[in-house]
């Protein structure tokens, strides 16, 4: 299936297989509305992804798919990247790597630069109210607060960081009512990662250097220090899932 998605602000084109859409990601979206219904209440789904799998464009396309069918309870996507330090925090405050002090703007994008206990609050919200949500503007490259209005019942967050093996970050899963985790190949993200800032307009040279410094850092903490999902999925390098 070809769908047009609203990922992140930007109109995006994205192509799901047809076979996964019948065996994964219908049956999903039909499992988070059973346990909506269940619990009746708000249910929080998190997707938890390394840079470059795709789990934006995955979670809206859950969200479209849930749009699809009377019976199913629509779903709202909240994006984890709203939680963002501001960039004037990010440049007067360092962190110490490698025996030596950096600022947190070179290396935004990690866990230390997101407000974890912004998180927290909204995550404990999310039961008892329809909060604001903050949301990341790739515009103006620093995150606006209370930007979104939450107002379904069921809702996807999906990030990096949901499942860190981090002290106080791994504890978020309990505020959730279901996992999911996006596994895969890493040499495949860099592919993506490097060919992603090229066509942003870096150069190859760029791209990779920024890759090997930056994303694959990232890349390498979320595959290998992420808690256990109730749910793995795991990415070919087709873009096809299967169930791990």
């Amino acid at each position: 299936m070809k769908v047009s998605l609203n990922v992140s602000g930007f109109e995006t084109e994205a192509i799901f297989p047809d076979k996964d859409i019948e065996q994964i990601h219908k049956p999903l979206v039909e499992r988070f509305t059973n346990l909506f219904k269940q619990k009746n209440e708000r249910t929080i789904i998190f997707l938890c992804a390394p840079p470059g799998s795709g789990k934006s464009t995955l979670a809206a396309f859950w969200e479209y798919l849930s749009q699809q069918e009377d019976e199913l309870e629509p779903l709202q996507v909240l994006p984890f990247d709203g939680f963002h330090y501001p960039n004037e925090i990010l440049d007067s405050n360092y962190i110490e790597r490698y025996g030596e002090q950096i600022k947190l703007r070179t290396i935004k994008g990690s866990y230390e630069t997101f407000n974890l206990t912004s998180l927290i609050d909204k995550l404990k919200q999310l039961k008892v109210k329809d909060p604001k949500w903050p949301y990341y503007d790739r515009n103006l490259h620093d995150p606006v607060d209370d930007a979104m209005t939450v107002d379904k019942e069921i809702v996807v967050i999906e990030g990096n960081w949901l499942l860190l093996n981090e002290p106080v970050w791994n504890g978020l899963h309990e505020l959730a009512d279901f996992t999911i985790f996006i596994d895969t190949d890493a040499q495949f993200l860099e592919e993506r990662l490097v060919n992603r800032k090229v066509r942003g307009g870096s150069t190859l040279e760029e791209a990779v250097e920024f890759y090997r410094h930056s994303d694959s850092r990232n890349v390498d903490k979320v595959l290998d220090h992420s808690i256990p999902a109730d749910l793995t999925l795991y990415m070919n390098q087709d873009g096809s899932f299967q169930i791990k």
